[in-house]
């Protein structure tokens, strides 16, 4: 998949907009759920989306893939246009929690219907960065690598961060138990 991705990528910085097309089809759902656990709204949701590939298509030329790859340039537009949107919006509503619209289908297996709500109480309790990297290991199941590339950190320290979450969380579960 990676070769056919590069594939395509190459094509769209060349001008071919089916290229980017498939590009979109690929990783717009992911990019969707990724945004949607963050902010908890699904309208805003897709609107932040459609912002994050209108920038990767815009900033298309400037791509190096020596930098990384390409769905870790997704993600951090997508990271970036979130932090901007709650920038400017100063305090997220997270009470409010929408169903996405069924183009956007959460896959069952990441979260089933009787766990939803729990899932849900336990992202919304966490900072964005902690939910950030539970979203991307989990629910996208990026490595340990991508997700360094897209906070531009070291990836040891990535593995410690999400093990000490991991053991918040299960102490957060248990006392709930």
């Amino acid at each position: 998949m990676q070769d056919n991705l590069e594939k395509l990528v190459y094509k769209a910085k060349e001008g071919d907009k089916n290229a980017f097309g498939e590009i979109y089809k690929t990783f717009v759902k992911k990019i969707f759920r990724f945004i949607y656990y963050l902010v908890y709204d699904r309208e805003l949701a897709e609107d932040l989306t459609q912002l994050v590939f209108l920038k990767a298509y815009k900033s298309l030329p400037s791509f190096l893939p020596s930098k990384g790859t390409f769905q870790a340039y997704l993600y951090a537009i997508a990271r970036n246009q979130v932090i901007d949107y709650q920038r400017r919006k100063k305090e997220l509503s997270l009470d409010e929690v929408d169903e996405p619209a069924a183009i956007f289908e959460i896959d069952n297996e990441v979260i089933q219907t009787e766990n939803k709500n729990t899932v849900d109480k336990l992202l919304a309790t966490l900072d964005d960065d902690d939910k950030q990297l539970i979203i991307w290991r989990y629910f996208e199941e990026l490595q340990f690598a991508e997700i360094a590339e897209i906070l531009n950190e070291n990836e040891g320290s990535i593995r410690v961060k999400l093990h000490r979450l991991l053991k918040k969380l299960k102490e957060r579960v248990e006392k709930q138990v």
